[in-house]
């Protein structure tokens, strides 16, 4: 079985002091119905805060500009053949009222730190989104 190494590049894009999550499509192979950071793969050769900005359009139709990364972290998947590498970086926008979700996500959520359990969000996005917020109070 042949292994994979990837990167996945997501966005912490806050408004009002909210960040924006975004549902998974329960059609998705890994993690189904999860609420995550908008965001998704580097294509080869591509910078991630390019690829953070091609995927979070996307995703979202939103045009951002991609900040400071703050946040990396890694996981290997269950059956040992996918190591991926997660890049999360602080991102703004200049308007937000153009959001549109693709069909890879059914809905979306602007969220602040508190009500993060009161959603669907793997144990590693909620580390992100918890950071992110720590890293928008030090600037």
């Amino acid at each position: 079985m042949d292994k994979i190494q990837k990167i996945v590049a997501t966005g912490f894009l806050t408004e009002n002091g909210k960040a924006l999550v975004v549902k998974r499509s329960g059609n998705e192979k890994f993690l189904p119905e999860y609420f995550e950071l908008p965001g998704g793969k580097v294509n080869f050769g591509e910078d991630p805060s390019d690829g953070l900005i091609r995927e979070l359009m996307e995703e979202t139709n939103l045009v951002i500009t991609a900040g400071s990364p703050f946040r990396t972290f890694a996981y290997v998947s269950s059956d040992g053949t996918r190591h991926t590498v997660e890049i999360t970086y602080s991102c703004t926008t200049e308007n937000s009222t153009t959001l549109k979700l693709s069909d890879a996500h059914t809905e979306y959520m602007w969220i602040n730190e508190e009500e993060i359990d009161n959603f669907l969000i793997s144990e590693e996005m909620k580390k992100s989104i918890q950071a992110g917020f720590r890293y928008l109070e030090k600037k």
